[in-house]
């Protein structure tokens, strides 16, 4: 083992694993990929599965690591880590334990890997894990005495574990309180935190139908918000990069725990695989802006789907058409779209001739080839208000179609206005970037606040792709996309109408 690296200064760079249980094989890739471009950790925090290959990263913190992450991966299937043994459970029913199955596989392999009697102050570089006190309902950061103790505790999965004994008191998983736990590092002064969190791909949650699915459901909403919270936090001076799993592009999906081992074997590699790509996508500057959570395809829009318009859906329409009708002839073409498009780019300082600009008039040349097409319109003679709003409306009621026409703008939006590079927009470019659309600055100062929907501090593509959708769609006058491009227009009785002709 290396010899310990302790300095006296703050550390710069720092790694935050998430947990996520057999995803972890994503961190391995992803570890790989950091490793291959020099990029060291100078302190790491992990929870849970994170605290497992955090451990060992802190151990031997260099490209080498890989193999032996690699290979205990390999092993958990063969050795039956998570599963359910008979034995096991009649014992922990004799014994009144509640949980399902043991540890003992898991501290075998940790025993293997990281060395039975290793302490934290062994290790090559600082290390914490968190783990959540039953006793005091609270977190704990575990970052000097026996390691492997620690790190049995903060992956001690609710139910099918027992709780660890510590002391005078028993832990469970650490994320049930810090499933990323990124507050942690940066009250270390660090510069830049690398953040490799797994269960990218959550799903939309359905309304419970049992007692035990509402406590699972809880359970879920609240780790989801705490998650939002806690990833977007970007303190003044410190790049937060948010390493995509890329989970949303491997196919057959997770198959959990219930299958061969030879599948799971095949899924880890996988997964592993996938990791690394999609990291090396990011840091190399080829992975797209993406949100914190993978949005969940195909959302219903707020209107009917067959061009039938509410008066006030209509009146935020011709609002929206007369401040792109730059020249006040009644027409719309491709050139007014490309104004705005190079005024947004300009107003987060982006050359004509870059790749943000360039972005934004591809995308709104694309938006405006499908509007001609569905209004049956010539490409070059324009658009009047009429065929426009037929159009658009036609576009945004069909998810789809959403989809592809509509949504790469908004993409384009983010990238082009995140000009700190962490993937979300802050309040000041949200700002700027509404200010860009046309709202006056007072609105646009009211309607950052109300953007911002969960409350984090910062706008991501989910909420800025729903206040679009609000925009065109939705009846409500209280929604709040209603002002995103300018004053918010007055409300109109509800009755529905179809779109002007």
């Amino acid at each position: 083992m290396p010899d310990a690296i302790r300095s006296d200064t703050d550390p710069e760079v720092a790694f935050v694993l998430g947990g996520g249980g057999y995803l972890g094989g994503y961190q391995v890739g992803m570890l790989r990929a950091l490793f291959e471009r020099g990029i060291t950790p100078d302190i790491i925090v992990g929870t849970s599965v994170g605290s497992i290959q955090g451990a060992m990263v802190a151990a031997d913190p260099t490209l080498s690591v890989i193999e032996p992450l690699t290979q205990m991966w390999l092993e958990t299937a063969p050795r039956g880590v998570m599963k359910v043994k008979l034995r096991a459970l009649l014992e922990n029913v004799a014994r009144m334990r509640p949980a399902l199955s043991t540890q003992d596989g898991l501290r075998e392999l940790l025993v293997k890997y990281l060395g039975e009697n290793t302490r934290f102050e062994d290790l090559a570089v600082p290390f914490q894990c968190v783990a959540a006190s039953v006793e005091r309902a609270t977190a704990r950061y575990f970052d000097t005495g026996p390691l492997v103790p620690a790190v049995l505790a903060s992956s001690a999965i609710p139910g099918l574990w027992p709780p660890v004994q510590i002391g005078d008191e028993h832990f469970i998983d650490g994320g049930v309180v810090e499933t990323v736990p990124m507050t942690r590092m940066l009250e270390y002064g660090v510069k830049s935190v690398y953040v490799l969190r797994l269960r990218q791909r959550e799903q939309p949650l359905r309304t419970p139908r049992t007692p035990w699915a509402l406590g699972r459901t809880v359970f879920e909403v609240s780790r989801r918000h705490r998650l939002g919270q806690v990833i977007n936090m970007r303190p003044d001076g410190v790049a937060v990069h948010l390493l995509p799993t890329g989970e949303e592009l491997l196919e057959p999906p997770d198959n959990g725990v219930y299958t061969s081992v030879r599948e799971q074997t095949d899924t880890i590699v996988r997964r592993v695989a996938q990791g690394y790509a999609s990291a090396c996508d990011y840091l190399d500057g080829k992975e797209g802006r993406r949100s914190a959570t993978v949005r969940a395809k195909g959302r219903a829009a707020g209107a009917g789907g067959n061009g039938a318009v509410s008066p006030f859906v209509a009146s935020k329409v011709r609002a929206h058409f007369q401040l792109f009708d730059h020249d006040g002839d009644g027409l719309l073409q491709a050139e007014d779209y490309t104004v705005v498009a190079d005024r947004v780019a300009a107003a987060f300082g982006h050359p004509p001739d870059s790749k943000a600009a360039a972005d934004l008039r591809a995308g709104y040349a694309h938006c405006w080839a499908s509007l001609c097409r569905v209004a049956g319109a010539n490409v070059v003679n324009g658009i009047g208000y009429a065929a426009y709003a037929r159009a658009l409306t036609t576009l945004v009621q069909d998810p789809a179609g959403y989809e592809r026409n509509i949504h790469p703008i908004v993409d384009a939006f983010l990238a082009a206005a995140d000009t700190d590079g962490d993937q979300v927009l802050n309040r000041t470019e949200t700002h700027t970037l509404l200010c860009a659309f046309g709202a006056r600055p007072r609105d646009a100062r009211a309607a950052v606040l109300r953007l911002d929907t969960n409350g984090d501090g910062v706008i991501n593509v989910d909420e800025l792709d729903e206040a679009f959708r609000d925009y065109f769609t939705s009846d409500d006058p209280g929604r709040i996309g209603n002002a995103l491009f300018g004053a918010r227009p007055a409300a109109a009785p509800a009755s529905r109408e179809p779109a002007p002709t």
